[in-house]
Protein backbone atom coordinates (compact mmCIF):
# COMPACT_ATOMS: atom_id res chain seq x y z
CA UNK A 1 0.00 0.00 0.00
CA UNK A 2 1.67 3.09 -1.08
CA UNK A 3 1.71 5.81 2.14
CA UNK A 4 -0.01 9.34 1.46
CA UNK A 5 2.02 11.99 -0.40
CA UNK A 6 1.52 14.07 3.44
CA UNK A 7 3.46 11.45 4.98
CA UNK A 8 6.31 11.40 2.22
CA UNK A 9 6.50 15.13 2.73
CA UNK A 10 7.02 14.91 6.42
CA UNK A 11 9.41 12.37 6.83
CA UNK A 12 11.64 14.24 3.71
CA UNK A 13 11.44 17.23 5.64
CA UNK A 14 12.59 15.40 9.10
CA UNK A 15 15.34 13.93 7.31
CA UNK A 16 16.90 17.14 6.11
CA UNK A 17 16.53 18.72 9.27
CA UNK A 18 18.65 15.81 10.66
CA UNK A 19 21.03 15.98 7.80
CA UNK A 20 21.67 19.80 8.21
CA UNK A 21 21.71 19.57 12.29
CA UNK A 22 24.69 17.27 11.69
CA UNK A 23 26.53 19.45 9.32
CA UNK A 24 25.95 22.31 11.98
CA UNK A 25 27.20 20.52 14.79
CA UNK A 26 30.01 19.09 12.90
CA UNK A 27 31.12 22.54 12.03
CA UNK A 28 30.81 24.06 15.38
CA UNK A 29 33.35 20.99 16.79
CA UNK A 30 35.76 21.45 14.09
CA UNK A 31 35.70 25.33 15.36
CA UNK A 32 36.31 24.48 18.81
CA UNK A 33 38.84 21.81 18.50
CA UNK A 34 42.47 22.00 20.20
CA UNK A 35 45.27 19.85 19.35
CA UNK A 36 47.18 17.88 21.64
CA UNK A 37 50.86 18.89 22.23
CA UNK A 38 53.09 16.49 23.95
CA UNK A 39 52.86 16.52 27.95
CA UNK A 40 56.06 18.25 29.59
CA UNK A 41 58.33 15.81 31.11
CA UNK A 42 58.68 16.18 35.02
CA UNK A 43 61.98 14.43 36.72
CA UNK A 44 61.80 13.81 40.50
CA UNK A 45 64.87 14.48 42.58
CA UNK A 46 66.41 11.85 44.40
CA UNK A 47 66.81 14.23 47.40
CA UNK A 48 64.79 14.51 50.09
CA UNK A 49 62.11 17.30 50.36
CA UNK A 50 63.59 20.35 52.98
CA UNK A 51 60.68 22.82 53.49
CA UNK A 52 61.86 26.37 53.89
CA UNK A 53 60.37 29.49 55.22
CA UNK A 54 60.55 33.05 53.64
CA UNK A 55 62.85 36.05 55.55
CA UNK A 56 60.44 37.85 57.96
CA UNK A 57 59.65 41.63 56.47
CA UNK A 58 61.46 44.36 58.11
CA UNK A 59 59.27 45.60 60.77
CA UNK A 60 60.38 49.32 61.82
CA UNK A 61 60.03 50.51 65.30
CA UNK A 62 59.20 53.78 66.90
CA UNK A 63 59.77 54.33 70.61
CA UNK A 64 57.53 57.07 72.27
CA UNK A 65 59.06 59.73 74.25
CA UNK A 66 58.89 58.86 78.31
CA UNK A 67 56.41 61.15 79.74
CA UNK A 68 57.23 64.39 81.41
CA UNK A 69 56.95 64.50 85.59
CA UNK A 70 54.08 65.96 87.19
CA UNK A 71 53.73 67.05 90.61
CA UNK A 72 51.18 66.65 93.15
CA UNK A 73 50.53 69.83 93.50
CA UNK A 74 47.08 72.06 94.98
CA UNK A 75 46.17 71.68 91.59
CA UNK A 76 46.55 68.14 91.09
CA UNK A 77 42.78 66.79 90.62
CA UNK A 78 43.06 63.32 88.61
CA UNK A 79 44.56 60.00 89.59
CA UNK A 80 44.33 56.10 88.65
CA UNK A 81 40.78 55.09 90.27
CA UNK A 82 40.18 58.11 91.93
CA UNK A 83 38.19 60.77 89.69
CA UNK A 84 37.51 64.06 90.43
CA UNK A 85 33.85 64.93 91.94
CA UNK A 86 31.37 66.74 89.73
CA UNK A 87 28.72 68.25 90.68
CA UNK A 88 25.58 70.10 88.99
CA UNK A 89 23.82 73.39 90.37
CA UNK A 90 20.06 73.12 89.50
CA UNK A 91 19.95 76.74 90.80
CA UNK A 92 22.66 77.85 88.51
CA UNK A 93 22.50 75.39 85.93
CA UNK A 94 26.80 75.12 86.09
CA UNK A 95 28.80 72.11 86.92
CA UNK A 96 32.27 72.61 89.63
CA UNK A 97 34.61 69.95 89.72
CA UNK A 98 36.44 69.24 93.16
CA UNK A 99 39.08 67.27 93.42
CA UNK A 100 39.04 63.71 95.42
CA UNK A 101 39.65 64.20 98.90
CA UNK A 102 41.84 61.19 99.45
CA UNK A 103 44.02 62.76 96.82
CA UNK A 104 44.17 66.35 98.78
CA UNK A 105 46.91 66.51 101.72
CA UNK A 106 44.68 67.73 105.13
CA UNK A 107 46.96 71.34 105.39
CA UNK A 108 45.21 72.05 101.79
CA UNK A 109 42.10 70.90 102.83
CA UNK A 110 39.45 74.47 103.91
CA UNK A 111 37.62 74.34 106.96
CA UNK A 112 34.24 73.36 106.14
CA UNK A 113 32.48 75.97 108.80
CA UNK A 114 29.32 73.68 109.41
CA UNK A 115 28.85 70.58 111.39
CA UNK A 116 25.38 68.38 111.05
CA UNK A 117 24.28 67.51 114.43
CA UNK A 118 20.84 65.24 114.10
CA UNK A 119 18.43 64.57 111.58
CA UNK A 120 14.73 64.19 112.50
CA UNK A 121 11.38 63.68 111.17
CA UNK A 122 9.56 66.98 111.11
CA UNK A 123 6.38 66.79 113.13
CA UNK A 124 2.49 68.10 112.62
CA UNK A 125 2.59 71.56 113.29
CA UNK A 126 0.01 70.85 115.69
CA UNK A 127 -0.01 68.24 118.42
CA UNK A 128 -2.51 66.95 121.04
CA UNK A 129 -0.95 66.52 124.27
CA UNK A 130 -3.31 65.64 126.99
CA UNK A 131 -6.98 66.91 127.49
CA UNK A 132 -9.16 68.20 130.78
CA UNK A 133 -12.53 68.29 132.18
CA UNK A 134 -15.43 65.58 131.65
CA UNK A 135 -18.25 65.60 129.56
CA UNK A 136 -19.72 69.57 128.47
CA UNK A 137 -16.01 70.98 130.22
CA UNK A 138 -14.10 68.35 127.74
CA UNK A 139 -11.35 70.22 126.07
CA UNK A 140 -8.20 69.08 124.24
CA UNK A 141 -4.84 70.18 125.28
CA UNK A 142 -2.79 71.48 122.43
CA UNK A 143 0.97 72.00 121.35
CA UNK A 144 1.79 74.74 118.30
CA UNK A 145 5.34 73.65 117.54
CA UNK A 146 6.24 76.81 114.97
CA UNK A 147 4.96 79.02 118.19
CA UNK A 148 5.39 76.55 121.31
CA UNK A 149 2.00 77.58 122.83
CA UNK A 150 -0.32 75.62 124.35
CA UNK A 151 -3.97 76.26 124.07
CA UNK A 152 -7.05 74.48 125.20
CA UNK A 153 -9.89 73.92 122.53
CA UNK A 154 -12.39 71.26 121.36
CA UNK A 155 -14.91 70.82 118.40
CA UNK A 156 -15.54 73.56 115.74
CA UNK A 157 -12.04 76.08 117.07
CA UNK A 158 -9.46 77.06 114.22
CA UNK A 159 -6.02 77.82 114.46
CA UNK A 160 -6.09 80.57 111.67
CA UNK A 161 -2.15 81.29 112.40
CA UNK A 162 -1.49 77.68 111.73
CA UNK A 163 -4.48 77.20 109.17
CA UNK A 164 -6.01 74.50 111.04
CA UNK A 165 -9.66 73.95 112.39
CA UNK A 166 -9.85 71.30 114.77
CA UNK A 167 -13.15 69.78 113.26
CA UNK A 168 -14.31 67.24 116.14
CA UNK A 169 -12.90 66.00 119.24
CA UNK A 170 -13.47 63.12 121.66
CA UNK A 171 -12.22 60.95 124.92
CA UNK A 172 -13.43 57.11 124.41
CA UNK A 173 -11.80 53.83 126.01
CA UNK A 174 -9.46 52.30 123.59
CA UNK A 175 -7.41 49.04 124.24
CA UNK A 176 -3.73 49.88 124.58
CA UNK A 177 -1.45 46.91 124.83
CA UNK A 178 2.07 48.21 127.16
CA UNK A 179 5.06 45.78 126.12
CA UNK A 180 3.92 42.04 125.73
CA UNK A 181 0.88 42.05 128.36
CA UNK A 182 -2.43 42.05 127.38
CA UNK A 183 -4.29 45.05 126.17
CA UNK A 184 -5.93 47.44 129.06
CA UNK A 185 -8.66 49.60 128.11
CA UNK A 186 -7.53 53.50 128.81
CA UNK A 187 -9.16 56.50 127.79
CA UNK A 188 -7.49 58.35 124.76
CA UNK A 189 -8.25 61.61 123.29
CA UNK A 190 -8.61 62.64 119.32
CA UNK A 191 -9.27 64.97 117.43
CA UNK A 192 -9.67 65.37 113.54
CA UNK A 193 -7.77 68.50 112.26
CA UNK A 194 -8.77 69.80 108.87
CA UNK A 195 -5.68 71.38 107.34
CA UNK A 196 -6.78 74.13 105.00
CA UNK A 197 -3.39 74.19 103.14
CA UNK A 198 -3.26 70.73 102.04
CA UNK A 199 -6.98 70.49 101.93
CA UNK A 200 -6.51 66.72 104.12
CA UNK A 201 -8.17 65.20 107.45
CA UNK A 202 -5.38 64.83 109.78
CA UNK A 203 -5.82 62.73 113.31
CA UNK A 204 -4.41 63.33 116.40
CA UNK A 205 -4.09 60.98 119.51
CA UNK A 206 -2.75 62.47 122.88
CA UNK A 207 -0.50 59.26 123.30
CA UNK A 208 1.13 59.21 120.16
CA UNK A 209 2.71 62.19 117.67
CA UNK A 210 2.18 62.87 114.63
CA UNK A 211 4.74 63.20 111.36
CA UNK A 212 4.07 64.76 108.15
CA UNK A 213 6.63 62.20 106.59
CA UNK A 214 9.88 65.10 106.09
CA UNK A 215 12.82 65.32 107.71
CA UNK A 216 14.72 68.07 109.09
CA UNK A 217 18.83 68.44 109.99
CA UNK A 218 20.11 70.31 112.89
CA UNK A 219 23.47 72.12 112.19
CA UNK A 220 25.38 74.68 113.42
CA UNK A 221 28.87 76.07 113.38
CA UNK A 222 32.26 74.38 114.70
CA UNK A 223 31.89 74.73 118.52
CA UNK A 224 28.87 76.51 119.01
CA UNK A 225 26.15 74.48 120.63
CA UNK A 226 23.06 76.80 119.27
CA UNK A 227 21.77 74.76 116.38
CA UNK A 228 19.70 75.57 113.06
CA UNK A 229 16.84 73.90 111.71
CA UNK A 230 17.22 73.44 108.34
CA UNK A 231 15.38 71.60 105.24
CA UNK A 232 15.78 70.30 101.55
CA UNK A 233 16.38 73.70 99.94
CA UNK A 234 17.27 75.75 102.54
CA UNK A 235 19.92 78.50 102.03
CA UNK A 236 21.73 80.54 104.56
CA UNK A 237 24.87 82.66 105.38
CA UNK A 238 27.38 81.93 108.20
CA UNK A 239 29.96 84.73 107.97
CA UNK A 240 30.66 85.48 104.57
CA UNK A 241 29.78 81.65 103.36
CA UNK A 242 26.56 81.25 101.87
CA UNK A 243 25.38 76.95 102.24
CA UNK A 244 22.71 74.93 100.61
CA UNK A 245 21.03 72.35 101.62
CA UNK A 246 20.70 69.77 99.01
CA UNK A 247 19.68 66.52 100.50
CA UNK A 248 19.01 65.01 103.60
CA UNK A 249 19.04 61.53 104.19
CA UNK A 250 17.91 59.60 107.62
CA UNK A 251 19.40 56.55 106.74
CA UNK A 252 22.20 56.77 107.28
CA UNK A 253 22.14 59.94 108.87
CA UNK A 254 23.79 62.76 106.38
CA UNK A 255 23.28 66.48 104.90
CA UNK A 256 24.36 67.27 101.24
CA UNK A 257 25.27 70.78 101.85
CA UNK A 258 26.98 72.87 99.01
CA UNK A 259 29.15 75.88 100.28
CA UNK A 260 30.07 79.11 98.43
CA UNK A 261 32.55 82.08 99.59
CA UNK A 262 34.63 84.43 97.63
CA UNK A 263 37.56 82.97 99.16
CA UNK A 264 37.09 79.36 97.45
CA UNK A 265 37.61 78.76 93.25
CA UNK A 266 34.62 77.05 92.98
CA UNK A 267 31.79 76.05 95.51
CA UNK A 268 32.32 73.12 97.84
CA UNK A 269 30.15 70.22 98.20
CA UNK A 270 30.37 67.67 101.15
CA UNK A 271 28.73 64.87 102.87
CA UNK A 272 28.08 66.05 106.44
CA UNK A 273 27.33 62.97 108.66
CA UNK A 274 26.69 63.78 112.70
CA UNK A 275 29.72 65.08 114.94
CA UNK A 276 30.56 62.74 117.51
CA UNK A 277 28.59 62.74 121.03
CA UNK A 278 30.44 61.99 124.33
CA UNK A 279 28.39 59.12 124.54
CA UNK A 280 29.74 57.29 121.40
CA UNK A 281 33.10 58.40 122.08
CA UNK A 282 33.07 56.11 125.41
CA UNK A 283 33.87 52.26 124.80
CA UNK A 284 30.40 51.39 127.12
CA UNK A 285 28.37 54.24 125.78
CA UNK A 286 27.14 54.65 129.13
CA UNK A 287 26.70 57.25 131.70
CA UNK A 288 29.13 58.15 134.49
Amino acid sequence: MAAPSSDKLLVGAALLLAAVSAAVFGTMALRHHVPRGPFAHVELANEAYKPTAPDAPAIKTEMWAPPGAQSRGRDWIYDTFTPPEIFYNARTKQFTVKPPSSLLDEDQQEPFGLELIAVRPEPFRLQLIGYVGQDATLRGMFHSVPSGETFLATSGFRVPKLGLTIKRFSVTPQPVRAGESAPTKLRVATAVVHDEKSGRDITLTHRDRVFTGTMFALVAAPGESAAREVRTGDTFKLGEATYRIENITVTPPSVDVTKEATSLPQADRRVLTPRETEEAERPDGGGP
